[in-house]
Parts: structure tokens; C-alpha cells; sequence
């Protein structure tokens, strides 16, 4: 378990630094491909194991990273699908 919140803890500062000082359009669409590829499997893995573990059943576990996955998959695309229609700022596209 603690290999996969080491994964998440590197990743989420990786997609911080990537997008610091960006716009919004990129923030948005950097983040929503982390969330979809990157921090899905590992978040939903590591709730559901400790919720298997707490619930003594591992059916049970399993059933909540089903679901978790889903739900954050969709949260990702969500994310990923707004910033794919968000308008490009013109202060930061066009040069000085």
C-alpha cells in the first residue's frame, strides 16, 4: 500500500509542476488525463483495499473499486472534456 500513495503523491506533484503557470484550458486537460490514466487505478486500488480490510470481505473491497473506478473515470473525462471546450486565453497565445 505504500508503494501505490507514493505513486499518487509523485504523480500529483509531477501534474503541479507540469502545470504551474499555465492556463486554465491546459490545467484542465493535463489534470483530467492524470486523473483518467494515472491516479484512477492507484486511488481506487488503495480505497478499496483498506475498505476490504476494514469490512473484513474482500468482495466487498472489490465492489467499492469497481465502483470508484468508474466514478473517477468519469470525473477525469469530465475534467478532460471541459478543458478541451474551454476558449484558448489570447493574453497567453498570442507572443510579445
Amino acid at each position: 500500500m505504500g508503494i501505490a500513495l507514493l505513486i499518487i503523491v509523485v504523480v500529483a506533484a509531477i501534474g503541479r509542476a507540469v502545470t504551474k503557470n499555465q492556463s486554465k484550458r491546459r490545467n484542465r486537460i493535463v489534470w483530467g488525463i492524470l486523473v483518467m490514466i494515472v491516479l484512477n487505478p492507484f486511488v481506487s486500488w488503495l480505497i478499496g483495499i483498506c475498505f476490504a480490510i476494514f469490512a473484513g470481505e474482500g468482495f466487498a473491497g472489490m465492489g467499492v473499486m469497481v465502483i470508484l473506478f468508474i466514478a473517477m473515470f468519469f470525473i477525469g473525462a469530465f475534467i478532460l472534456i471541459s478543458g478541451l471546450l474551454t476558449k484558448a486565453d489570447t493574453e497567453q497565445a498570442s507572443p510579445k
